[in-house]
């Protein structure tokens, strides 16, 4: 019995094929057969960037090089304001007809402005990409300016002003920027003071966005299910008649050390920021501070797990002496600048601690860091790129920023090599070239009296050699 059963267990046939076995391909291979970034630029000088995907939705997305870094004393906040009136009316669609395509459409039209970028773009499926295009490019480049909706929309900006001077964080960050770019356009923030909203008009806003809504100064973009030849087309349709205007010229920007206080002591905790001077987006640096800024990584006390076995010796000592609720590492990038450094929350005590042990970590960078923590930062801003770069929405923001402050975006093979070429020496020099012996920037928000005057922290930035 059992010689049968085997034999019939053996003429079995078997019902696994060849096909259904996984084939190993390398990371970098699919890297390198994934669709690339097409470019063209139109007569007036816009640029068109497009990256085509098997998908069934697109992004469409336009880049202006405008923001609170171009705008003058009486401006400031301007651009923020055009935001809330760009998808009210325009010259060819008074409002109930463009809020009635709008709705047809069932894309979703969205905008935000940075301190020298303002993004309007739209997320619809590829059939709509057409028409989300004409009414974008409608309402950016032919406003009616309605009387009626500027003056609604100064008391919804002016609320919105009002719940970010209610955020100590965003609120720290605006100081953060006036005391490293003190005197310059580059420490003006984006929403501008409520004195200059109400003195906005629709001559004010137009005479300004006839100044910087130029076509050299923008770059439309597509990703998903759409092809270069056709975004190309309805540029020509849509935006060959703007006028290319005179370049303006950015003031340069003017780091200083320096620091601003401001003490609040309804606030149950400090919000500190420290930063240095820091390589722009497109420097060559910039890679391995992102690097660095991830070996520094970030930590929130409501995390599962026990900090004392966390990789990074901040978390470590910060729990050990209580000195933090969280911490993170930030790196803002500019096209000729950026501030490299750490924010943190805690308690009015203990900051002066946190700072030591924050600027030890600065240090540490420059001489001590080891090839294990390199490997893993590169591992951690590799995973950040690719999850970036996952959607249409994040490829496109991508591909709109590099292209408007570079020219072109490094592909992902690209990014990638770059990653990988990054070695502790790389990380160790380069720290001690932005961070070594360097002047910081810190603001502070809430209970602040715990922090020690300027000359202590600039102390710190050294240590001395034997």
């Amino acid at each position: 019995m059992n010689t049968a059963a085997r034999l019939r267990r053996a003429w079995i046939p078997l019902k696994y094929g060849v096909r259904s076995n996984t084939s190993s391909i390398q990371f970098m291979q699919y890297l390198q057969n994934l669709p690339g970034t097409q470019y063209t630029k139109l007569v007036n000088g816009l640029t068109i960037a497009t990256e085509e995907r098997e998908s069934y939705n697109s992004c469409v997305a336009l880049f202006v090089d405008a923001g609170s870094r171009y705008e003058s004393s009486f401006e400031n906040g301007i651009t923020h304001f055009f935001e809330h009136i760009a998808f009210k009316s325009t010259r060819a669609r008074v409002k109930p007809e463009l809020e009635a395509q709008l709705e047809q459409v069932g894309a979703r039209f969205k905008c935000f402005t940075t301190r020298e970028m303002s993004v309007y773009y739209v997320e619809c499926l590829c059939q709509d990409t057409p028409v989300a295009t004409d009414l974008l490019t409608d309402c950016v480049f032919n406003n009616a300016f309605s009387h009626t909706e500027i003056e609604n929309q100064k008391r919804t900006v002016y609320a919105e002003m009002l719940a970010h001077d209610n955020n100590p964080e965003a609120v720290a960050y605006d100081y953060l920027h006036s005391a490293a770019f003190q005197g310059t356009p580059l420490a003006a923030t984006v929403m501008g003071p409520s004195a200059n909203l109400y003195n906005f008009t629709d001559a004010t806003i137009c005479r300004y966005l006839s100044k910087c809504f130029d076509p050299c100064r923008t770059v439309l973009v597509a990703v998903g299910g759409v092809k270069h030849e056709q975004m190309v087309a309805l540029a020509n349709s849509y935006l060959c008649k703007l006028e290319p205007l005179k370049c303006m010229d950015i003031d340069a920007y003017r780091f200083s050390g320096s620091d601003v206080r401001f003490r609040d002591d309804s606030l149950p905790v400090a919000h500190v920021l420290a930063a240095v001077e820091a390589p722009s987006l497109i420097h060559d640096d910039y890679v391995v501070m992102e690097v660095a800024r991830h070996i520094v990584g970030g930590w929130d006390r409501s995390q599962p797990g026990t900090a004392k076995t966390h990789y990074s010796q901040v978390v470590r000592m910060s729990d050990t002496f209580k000195t933090c609720d969280s911490y993170k590492a930030f790196y803002i990038n500019y096209k000729d600048c950026g501030l490299w450094g750490v924010h943190f929350v805690g308690q009015s005590k203990q900051l002066d601690n946190m700072m030591g042990i924050v600027q030890d970590e600065f240090m540490y960078l420059c001489f001590c860091v080891t090839d294990t923590e390199v490997e893993r930062a590169k591992n951690f801003y590799k995973s950040k790129i690719l999850s970036k770069n996952e959607s249409a929405l994040g490829t496109c923001m991508d591909i709109g920023r590099w292209t408007l402050y570079n020219g072109y975006r490094p592909s992902l093979l690209q990014k990638m090599k770059a990653v990988d070429k990054v070695t502790v020496e790389d990380v160790r020099e380069l720290c001690e070239k932005y961070l070594y012996d360097r002047c910081l920037a810190i603001a502070a928000v809430g209970q602040v009296e715990g922090l020690y005057d300027y000359s202590r922290y600039r102390a710190r930035m050294y240590w001395l050699r034997t």
